[in-house]
């Protein structure tokens, strides 16, 4: 995208049959991810708002917001609000909503309990723990790799699915196909990515790659010099709605250039500012 594109900012939400466009209200929201394990989640406030708006945001309906540019935007936050309340905000009256992504139905799903025959592929079980949790499937791979042996499954979906994670990566280990030293880089993993659920590799791409370079709104580019550090750089920018978990980043600044892919990220609208900021490790 050319930086003349970057400037006509947009943003739409949307909650039942509420929409709120940057054409209707102001709105601030802190959009954040990272560890897949982990519900992301957003802070939004919208200011002014009538009280016939208000009564449709209610804890656990859905919500989408929708960011970027008029000629280029996307869904950067799907989820299910967590709470919401009014502040006031000099003269006027900010109603802040914070919402976590459908993570938390794996949580909170309750104990499933169901038995599976030996053989039984492990996409099977986290195809209908999923179900049982209410998460339309957005992709998931075959490790290629079934039960050992007759299984009870009776814990929670989230619970039950880290199980399918150690059955797959165990075995995959055990025959020699993922080596145990690049187990965390390159293993199976499960997560939420607007309101669908994966499993696949951690190596898993599905959008293109982004680059990013003075030209395409890159602003700042800071090294992480701890050795214990996730990530290799921190990457800001004008904001880049696709950008999310495991998004192949195309840096090329001045200091740095290469292909990275993001282990972290938040979108930010407040005020004048309206950046990403990527975490991103070298691939």
């Amino acid at each position: 995208m050319a930086m003349v594109e970057l400037f006509d900012r947009y943003y739409a939400l949307q909650i039942s049959d509420l929409l709120i466009t940057i054409d209707d209200l102001d709105i601030e929201f802190h959009v954040e991810g990272g560890n897949k394990e982990n519900a992301n989640k957003t802070e939004i406030a919208i200011y002014n708002l009538s009280d016939m708006s208000k009564a449709k945001i209610k804890k656990d309906e859905r919500i989408q917001l929708k960011a970027g540019y008029r000629n280029d935007y996307g869904i950067i936050f799907y989820g299910i609000i967590d709470r919401v309340w009014d502040e006031r905000d000099g003269g006027d009256v900010k109603t802040v909503i914070t919402a976590l992504d459908e993570t938390k139905s794996l949580f909170e799903s309750g104990i499933i309990i169901k038995k599976y025959p030996e053989g039984t592929s492990v996409t099977t079980v986290v195809k209908d723990m999923f179900s049982a949790a209410g998460i339309p499937v957005g992709k998931v791979e075959d490790p290629g790799v079934t039960l050992p042996k007759d299984y009870v499954f009776d814990k929670t979906a989230y619970e039950n699915i880290r199980t399918c994670i150690g059955f797959a990566n165990g075995e995959l280990v055990k025959q020699n196909t993922i080596p145990l030293d690049l187990l965390l880089e390159v293993g199976w993993t499960a997560y939420i990515k607007n309101n669908m659920g994966y499993f696949v590799r951690k190596q898993f791409q599905d959008v293109e790659a982004i680059i990013l370079s003075s030209e395409t709104g890159l602003i700042e580019v800071m090294e992480q010099e701890s050795e214990d550090s996730a990530i290799d750089y921190k990457v800001k920018s004008l904001l880049q709605w696709k950008a999310s978990t495991d998004s192949i980043i195309k840096l090329e600044s001045i200091r740095v250039k290469g292909t990275f892919k993001v282990a972290e990220y938040s979108h930010v609208c407040k005020g004048e500012e309206y950046y990403s900021e990527l975490g991103v490790k070298a691939v």
